[in-house]
């Protein structure tokens, strides 16, 4: 009997390790800057404009006449789109960028640019996020 409780005791903590059982209300921390940010100041002139235009300010898209709320051709432009919670940027780029639909750039087959930033971009466009939108 007491071989039985130590290979039960031993399936138990296998089967909590394997399947990682955790709590149905935890909730993952919001996507910060980390040790990549530290030396790098990402600004809007220096550093988002070139990423921006390759990605967003597209025709069609986040320009003037384009379909896509917002116009991005200028910071003042992006700037509107700063701090407006689930239609921000932060959202829209970096908690969303998993997401096909939602998430910017999108994943749909009608979009004239790419698909998804770049790892570089994506660290230089959360940098600059997490450092407050700076322009230049």
């Amino acid at each position: 009997m007491k071989n039985n409780s130590v290979f039960f005791l031993f399936v138990l903590l296998v089967s909590f390790s394997v399947y990682n059982i955790s709590c149905t209300s935890d909730k993952l921390p919001q996507p910060s800057a980390g040790e990549e940010c530290d030396d790098f100041n990402a600004t809007y002139d220096g550093d988002i404009k070139p990423i921006i235009d390759a990605t967003c300010a597209l025709v069609g898209c986040h320009v003037t006449g384009g379909g896509a709320p917002g116009i991005f051709e200028t910071y003042a432009g992006l700037s509107d789109f700063a701090n407006d919670g689930a239609n921000g940027l932060r959202d829209r780029v970096i908690v969303l960028v998993d997401d096909p639909d939602n998430g910017m750039p999108p994943d749909w087959d009608t979009n004239p640019g790419p698909n998804d930033l770049t790892d570089e971009q994506f660290e230089i466009f959360k940098c600059w996020v997490d450092s407050g939108y700076p322009e230049n």
